[in-house]
């Protein structure tokens, strides 16, 4: 049996930025998953792209942290207007649910969106993002899988042949937007450099290729999990694991890779 909650998105964020003091020109809002499970496990999507559980773990009015009820934010593969969560359970009992939150609050958020399971199966939540998106990969065309998969034997071929330049330049719009989020693309360049001229890659040769975001993305794993490409070692920090050529989009006649 599964149970649903459902509150208009836009009503709900409306509403929310209208009770915050001066939030008019103040609140930046975002949205969440919360998540509160007794038993068993589970797998969610944000627009058909696998979610990491970053949770953050919630505490009780009494102070106590909960190891059943945590938090994490959405804020990667959003696209403008409805946004859809899909959640893949299973167990006999857990409550799913989003939140909207102006950034820089942990007290006043509301809830838009809530399923509830008291058996496994397979719902979804919906929310609405009303904010500016800059994310490189909106503006990727959406025009099949043509070339696709030319474009990772490339990658491939790069990484067998310590090809560091080609496998950077394949990787631009990914690095590019973590330089529009961190301020800089200078240190990302010179980390992943280092440890693709330091060690060896090891390329997946068993592939699955599957458009997410309505076709605008593809995201390629082999049967594991496992990205395309992938570098691991240590160095002087501590072991290092970096994943390649994971999340694939196409600008005009060229494939590149937006994610990892």
């Amino acid at each position: 049996m599964t149970g649903r909650t459902y509150k208009t998105g836009i009503a709900i964020s409306i509403a929310l930025i209208a009770a915050m003091p001066g939030a008019a020109a103040a609140c930046e809002l975002f949205h969440g998953v919360r998540v509160k499970m007794e038993t068993g496990s589970y797998h969610a999507t944000l627009n058909d792209v696998a979610l990491k559980d970053t949770g953050v773990k919630l505490s009780s009015k009494n102070g106590s942290v909960s190891q059943s009820s945590y938090e994490y934010g959405l804020t990667e593969w959003l696209v403008p207007g409805q946004n859809i969560v899909k959640i893949n359970y299973g167990g006999s009992a857990a409550e799913f649910a989003i939140f909207a939150r102006c950034k820089g609050s942990y007290d006043d958020d509301h809830i838009v969106d809530t399923v509830s399971f008291t058996s496994p199966s397979s719902q979804r939540l919906s929310f609405e993002h009303l904010g500016p998106l800059e994310d490189i990969y909106l503006k990727a065309d959406i025009a099949g899988d043509e070339g696709l998969l030319d474009a990772v034997k490339t990658l491939q071929d790069a990484a067998r042949a310590g090809d560091v330049d080609t496998i950077l330049r394949m990787h631009e719009p990914m690095i590019k937007e973590f330089g529009r989020r961190m301020g800089s693309t200078g240190g990302i360049t010179s980390y992943l450099r280092s440890i693709l001229t330091s060690h060896p890659a090891v390329v997946e040769e068993v592939l699955t290729v599957t458009p997410v975001m309505g076709g605008r993305v593809y995201q390629i794993f082999g049967p594991d999990g496992q990205p395309p490409i992938s570098v691991s070692g240590k160095t002087d920090d501590g072991s290092f694991s970096w994943p390649g050529g994971v999340y694939w989009a196409r600008f005009g006649d060229e494939w590149a890779v937006v994610a990892n």
